[in-house]
């Protein structure tokens, strides 16, 4: 087959817009740090990358939930402190009230303070966490207790559960009966506030120094819901620390496939204008040959 100069011009042409093409597809993974752009320049790595991203955003909302999760039990923890702290004044106060050296009006100030304490008891029951009630189960709009029917009151027992993994939900809630006691029950510290405070108000010495028993079982109770979330703050912890290892995972093998090795790609990127210059040398001789060089 004969070469002729026209085709000789259209492969050089031909070339040179291959050269180019391939410098501009360079240029563009260089400046976005991805190596693909459009599926058609990888179909099958732009599967594993769109699985990737989905890993990754799902486990993202499992690491957003497990914080939350913390979150909250470390604001219930701190509530556990207050109202250990509420108990232990309460009983401080039942065993002065108790000395026999008092008379009722200084049992009847005690009673005073022992009243306010009570209300206190009853706000951290009807704590928030971003407008939640924390001790209401799943009832998280309505506000468990009051001052004055407290005692007496039954808390929702529904459980309020998070998601850290797409098996496995872990209880955030602990409802207000298992926290403060049952209603109308013996150990109910709203209920022993209330007997603690009766008994002041009627001079009742015999009374007051039953009471702090109670205090002291009420205490004991408490402090087994304490240790139920300190428990689950642990197992937040841990599942948070298991999504972000995952996490590193996945963004690894998302690199692999679509990210832009950098080293390469600029070694590549060089190379190819070293070629677009070789080409168009040798197309500037090819271009120049005119009706007077077939003459020759």
């Amino acid at each position: 087959m004969r070469v002729t100069g026209s085709m000789q011009n259209i492969q050089l042409l031909r070339n040179l817009r291959n050269i180019n093409f391939a410098m501009t597809q360079g240029q563009q993974e260089l400046a976005t740090g991805q190596r693909i752009s459009k599926p058609s320049d990888d179909p099958v790595g732009v599967g594993y990358q769109m699985r990737y991203d989905t890993d990754l955003a799902r486990s993202e909302e499992f690491l957003m939930n497990a914080q939350t999760g913390t979150e909250i039990l470390k604001t219930m923890d701190s509530l556990m402190q207050q109202a250990s702290d509420v108990l232990k004044r309460v009983r401080t106060l039942a065993l002065q009230g108790a000395n026999g050296t008092l008379d009722s009006q200084q049992r009847q100030t005690i009673s005073a303070e022992v009243k306010q304490l009570k209300e206190q008891m009853v706000t951290i029951g009807n704590s928030t966490y971003n407008g939640r009630y924390l001790f209401n189960g799943q009832k998280t709009d309505q506000a468990p207790y009051t001052v004055n029917g407290a005692a007496g009151e039954n808390t929702d027992p529904g459980l309020y559960y998070l998601n850290v993994s797409p098996a496995v939900k872990v209880p955030v809630s602990i409802t207000g009966e298992i926290v403060f006691g049952e209603a109308n029950s013996p150990n109910n510290v709203f209920g022993v506030l209330d007997e603690l405070i009766s008994a002041l108000d009627s001079n009742n010495v015999e009374g007051i120094s039953a009471s702090v028993d109670k205090i002291d079982a009420a205490t004991d109770h408490m402090a087994i819901s304490w240790a139920e979330i300190g428990a689950r703050m642990n197992r937040f912890d841990l599942m948070d620390n298991r999504i972000q290892g995952e996490q590193v995972s996945i963004k690894e093998q998302r690199s692999n496939v679509a990210d832009v090795d950098f080293s390469e790609a600029i070694m590549n990127l060089k190379m190819k204008e070293n070629v677009l210059q070789a080409a168009l040398s040798t197309g500037a001789r090819i271009m120049q040959t005119s009706l007077l060089d077939f003459i020759r």
